[in-house]
């Protein structure tokens, strides 16, 4: 292995595996991914959270990390401020972005499954990333210490522009 390839490595990029979404909209997280998180391990489910920043891509978090990450303790807190939102004119509707924002964060529960750990995608965050049940895969990548999903359009997007307009 060149001291290129070690040092991507080490920083914690990983190529993306693509993975087969059932009929139930589960995927089933290879355990050379799981076992990078750190807290997907052992014998027994977890429970996690989807945080969706687009359309095309999640990332899986630990309840530990949401418990106690500011970033998403600031985001649960503005959910739930909309969510408690009153509307006094009934002709005023609340913009779309921040009616929607309760769907950018949904929980999910990680479950062993054979030799990977299963997720089932929540049927809102699956039908926003127009995943079809037995017909799309999506792309799990480890990027910044969590498994990310992707969409295959996603990941074909991001590569799409030439490298000469990237460099």
């Amino acid at each position: 292995m060149s001291n290129w390839q070690k040092t991507v490595l080490e920083q914690g990029f990983s190529e993306p595996c693509i993975l087969s979404v059932d009929e139930s909209c589960r995927v089933t997280l290879p355990l050379s991914l799981s076992k990078r998180t750190g807290w997907i391990s052992g014998e027994q489910s977890h429970n996690g959270w989807l945080l969706m920043g687009n359309s095309g891509r999640c990332r899986l978090f630990s309840a530990v990390e949401v418990d106690s990450d500011p970033d998403l303790q600031s985001l649960r807190a503005r959910i739930s401020a909309e969510l408690g939102a009153s509307n006094r004119n009934s002709l005023e509707f609340q913009d779309e972005v921040f009616a929607a924002l309760v769907l950018r964060l949904s929980p999910v529960e990680v479950k062993p499954r054979g030799p990977g750990w299963r997720v089932a995608l929540p049927r809102h965050i699956a039908a926003i990333m127009q995943i079809r049940p037995n017909e799309s895969e999506v792309a799990a990548l480890f990027l910044q210490g969590h498994i990310e999903l992707w969409t295959i359009e996603t990941l074909r997007s991001a590569v799409a522009p030439p490298l000469t307009r990237i460099l």
